[in-house]
């Protein structure tokens, strides 16, 4: 029935004349058209299950409107997540558990980020470990010659390592075992080297796009250090779904990771270092050069005077010795070895020698620079007493491909 059909029938409440008013008359005032009285066309009252059929139908329309938000938000959230750099991180750790090598390396380019990650480790090297003067740039030339005619069977021992680990969950080679040939590639190495078991993955720290290409950066605790380091990855979408390309900061973090075990290495010896310099003390340091009859064979010699302040007689002890420029340029380190006993409260020492390399000019600088123009510094590494007993300072390892010059023994 039309609401303006409905009628509402009611009383005068002064003579009880009987009335008819349309349902959108209610509420309206009018004049008793027998009495004179004022009277109300009174509201249409609806009965009690109407008004709960009416609320129970409102709240199931609202509770759908509300439900079907939901679903499709859901939905485009869900079809958005599937297609991130996040999902597909999740879909290469899920793969890689599973030992599931086909699906990881839909994620993970495995040859694109070995290239990578073999080309900066080269790189850091070369850079931190570089030549001095044109001799050893000459000899550095023909160093990445060489390099560059063996670096495709690097990356194919690196890709090899890498699919062998997401098959097996191991390493080539056991973690406990010896550090590799530095020429070589080693996987566990790198992965001790990075913190191993005591570096935990905590969150993704950012994710970055620039067009099809996303950086995203991953944090990582690491224990020894009590710090987070942020690794980052750069990634390619492939339609569909995102694949690491590269560790685009690698060498930025095995650089922060030395920072942090230098500090932690210098921390460890520093009493070490205090107590060595207490018994054995370096009273002289003099430099002199030596010349050959032909004026070619050129040699800087170091002579040094140390003694016995300890109570127990030196059977043997190792200096690093280290011989700087003023301005902080480095000439020259030369380790030695005194095999000498130094009894408490009595002197020893000698004198070492380092060839003087006609084509290198740091060498040639050391050679014409007076002692006063130098800074000279001996740095003691090791003592060793009579008795057996020993004091030594923690060493940490690090790939690195040049050492200090051997001395000539005396």
């Amino acid at each position: 029935m039309a609401t303006n059909q409905v009628k509402i029938q009611f009383n005068c409440s002064n003579c009880q004349a009987s009335y008819l008013a349309s349902i959108d008359q209610a509420g309206k005032e009018g004049v008793c058209k027998k009495c004179g009285a004022k009277i109300v066309v009174p509201k249409l009252e609806v009965s009690q299950p109407q008004k709960k059929r009416r609320r129970y139908s409102k709240r199931i329309i609202v509770a759908a409107i509300t439900l079907l938000v939901v679903v499709l938000t859901t939905a485009i959230l869900y079809l958005q997540y599937t297609k991130s750099p996040k999902y597909s991180l999740a879909k290469a750790k899920k793969a890689f558990e599973q030992h599931d090598l086909v699906s990881f390396e839909k994620y993970v380019d495995i040859e694109s980020v070995t290239n990578s990650l073999i080309d900066q480790m080269l790189k850091r090297t070369t850079t931190e470990e570089g030549p001095k003067g044109e001799w050893e740039q000459f000899g550095e030339s023909i160093g990445k010659g060489l390099i560059t005619l063996f670096r495709p069977q690097l990356s194919k021992l690196a890709s090899q390592q890498i699919s062998r680990l997401v098959e097996t969950g191991k390493f080539e080679e056991e973690p406990g075992s010896a550090e590799p040939n530095k020429s070589d590639f080693s996987l566990s190495y790198i992965w001790r080297k990075t913190g191993g078991k005591k570096t935990g993955f905590q969150d993704i720290e950012y994710i970055k796009r620039e067009g099809k290409i996303a950086y995203v950066g991953l944090r990582f605790f690491q224990k020894q250090y009590n710090t987070d380091l942020i690794l980052d990855l750069k990634m390619r979408d492939k339609g569909g779904y995102w694949q690491v390309a590269e560790l685009s900061n690698f060498a930025d973090y095995l650089r922060k990771i030395d920072e942090l075990e230098t500090k932690r290495f210098n921390e460890l010896n520093a009493p070490i270092i205090e107590t060595m310099e207490k018994i054995l003390v370096i009273d002289e340091i003099q430099k002199i050069n030596r010349i050959g009859d032909w004026g070619i064979d050129k040699k800087v010699v170091f002579s040094l005077k140390v003694r016995n302040n300890g109570e127990k007689e030196i059977d043997r002890y190792k200096l690093l010795l280290t011989c700087n420029s003023l301005d902080g340029t480095e000439l020259k380190n030369l380790n030695i070895v005194d095999d000498d006993h130094i009894p408490p409260g009595k002197t020893g020492g000698g004198s070492w020698a380092a060839d003087v390399n006609m084509f290198s000019t740091d060498d040639n600088l050391l050679f014409d620079s007076p002692q006063t123009k130098l800074r000279i510094k001996v740095h003691i590494q090791f003592i060793e007493f009579t008795d057996g007993t020993t004091l030594e300072l923690h060493k940490k390892g690090a790939y690195q491909f040049a050492s200090p010059d051997s001395a000539n023994e005396r």
